[in-house]
């Protein structure tokens, strides 16, 4: 137990003298908020693994594999090819064309002079920033799982020292701090995580063995329908964070802090692979780790039990640096993107236009600190429900993305469609998880609702010079080609 203490200190070490200097190499608000719009190839392939691989997934994306075997690698890994690919090849190199800030601003440039673009622009940043204010707490759940398990802390105590960790490294340097906190969890990460696979093995004497605990149907990549989490819960969740991605403010800071728009499309796709990699390699582990504990009560164990019943004890301190900074990264990343719409979107808009780098720099620490508070708060709650409360939360910030993906790809789309696809899918979804819909109910169909909505309102507005869309210079900033809109000024589903 003192070696791993010694190791996370000498970790915490290491993290803190990264924080000093990206804030020593802090000149202006741009370099807190975009990282000086600076952002090399290593580096942003290496923030987005770090800002996507988390503790929440991790520890309960995994848990699905260690009950459901393979169905837990449609659902924790291969969903990921689509996710991020579709990122890539949509919005990518057109967000970083538009030299935005924030997700909000998009509609912004989409909807210029509009009468209605105030209020998507407004909605936007309010969904988004539901989602960056609460889905942190999440990630803290997923720490203190490991923290209990390898350390044997009190969770409410771990959570404290994590929360007040986490402030003190990204409250310096802003977003330059979580990139080169990123990079550092990137490298980490890949050592780390095929380790935990090869613990597994060892332990588990192979992978010959996974048939002493998982049924034929589990231990193949056909398509299972009759277990609670099924290949049908695993595309649901797969479509329904494809469209959050596509409206994620921690991935949008990103891609907007790129040096140009081809590093922020070829990162995306070596993050693609990466993800689905590593994701790949947890998904086995897990399956390995349930041959060695097979009664678990409670799955999210199942890894960090691995760790501290067959690692020595220098490589559960190397692992539990590893999988803290997993968690660590993601938090920041996020907490970030929060304060960035915040004073973005927000403050600087409506109520201190006129204020400078230093005013904007401070009162982004001011936010930080009240978002740090209510992660602790909401990270207790949501122990043991760490997937589900995800679910959740993406499907609404998944919303925003329907008015982003048909105002790139059809011209005569205006801000009254946009507002339309919003409010019918986010009361749709709402409706639907009160009503306790299942997922498959919810999201597929939340977003039929919005595209016919978008569409309706958009066609019985089209002539009104108060929402006519016609917005070239945006479509000539983004590179829309005439070929990928149709000549009645539909979208194409097939667009390149």
């Amino acid at each position: 137990m003192v070696i791993k203490y010694i190791m996370v200190l000498l970790f915490l070490g290491i993290l803190v003298m990264v924080s000093i200097a990206t804030l020593k190499n802090m000149k202006s608000y741009q370099d807190y908020n975009l990282a000086g719009r600076n952002t090399g190839l290593f580096a942003l392939t290496g923030t987005l693994v770090a800002a996507e691989f988390n503790t929440a997934t991790l520890i309960g994306g995994a848990s699905v594999a260690y009950l459901f075997g393979t169905v837990g690698m449609w659902y924790t890994s291969i969903i990921f090819i689509v996710v991020f690919l579709v990122y890539a090849l949509t919005v990518a190199k057109k967000y970083r064309r538009l030299n935005i800030s924030t997700i909000p601003q998009y509609f912004d440039r989409r909807f210029k002079d509009e009468k209605g673009s105030e209020v998507i622009r407004f909605f936007s940043a309010i969904i988004t920033l539901f989602y960056t204010w609460l889905a942190p707490a999440s990630y803290l759940a997923g720490l203190t799982v490991i923290g209990s398990v390898l350390l044997g802390v009190d969770p409410i105590f771990f959570s404290v020292a994590l929360v007040l960790v986490c402030l003190i490294l990204s409250i310096t340097g802003g977003l330059m701090t979580a990139i080169g906190l990123d990079v550092v969890a990137f490298i980490l990460i890949l050592l780390g995580i095929p380790t935990i696979l090869f613990i597994a093995y060892n332990a588990s004497g192979g992978f010959g063995s996974l048939s002493q605990v998982f049924e034929p149907k589990l231990l193949s990549m056909a398509p299972v329908m009759d277990t609670d989490v099924n290949f049908l819960t695993a595309m649901t969740w797969g479509l329904q964070i494809t469209f959050l991605y596509i409206a994620a403010p921690w991935y949008g800071q990103r891609i907007f802090s790129a040096k140009n728009e081809n590093i922020a499309y070829k990162a995306m796709l070596l993050n693609t692979f990466f993800i689905v990699a590593l994701y790949g390699i947890v998904v086995l582990a897990t399956m390995l780790s349930r041959v060695v504990f097979p009664n678990l009560a409670n799955p999210e164990q199942s890894l960090p039990l691995l760790i501290n019943s067959y690692a020595s004890p220098v490589i559960q301190g190397f692992l539990l640096v590893t999988l803290l900074m997993v968690g660590i990264s993601t938090m920041i990343a996020v907490w970030n993107s929060a304060v960035s719409i915040i004073v973005n979107d927000v403050v600087s808009r409506y109520w201190a236009k006129d204020k400078g780098d230093r005013y904007k720099i401070y009162i982004s620490r001011v936010f930080l600190l009240l978002i740090a508070l209510s992660t602790l708060l909401l990270g207790i709650m949501f122990i043991g429900n760490i997937q589900s409360s995800l679910l959740f939360l993406s499907t609404f910030t998944g919303m925003v993305a329907i008015p982003i993906l048909m105002s790139l790809y059809w011209k005569k789309y205006n801000s009254m469609g946009a507002i339309a696809s919003m409010i019918v899918g986010l009361v749709y979804c709402s409706i639907g998880i009160l009503i306790d819909l299942p997922m498959h109910f919810i999201s597929p169909i939340g977003v039929l609702l919005s595209v016919i909505f978008g569409v309706l309102v958009t066609l019985m507005t089209a002539n009104n010079e108060k929402y006519k869309s016609n917005n070239e210079e945006f479509f000539e900033l983004v590179g829309i080609e005439e070929k990928q809109i149709i000549k009645n000024n539909l979208p194409i589903l097939d667009s390149k």
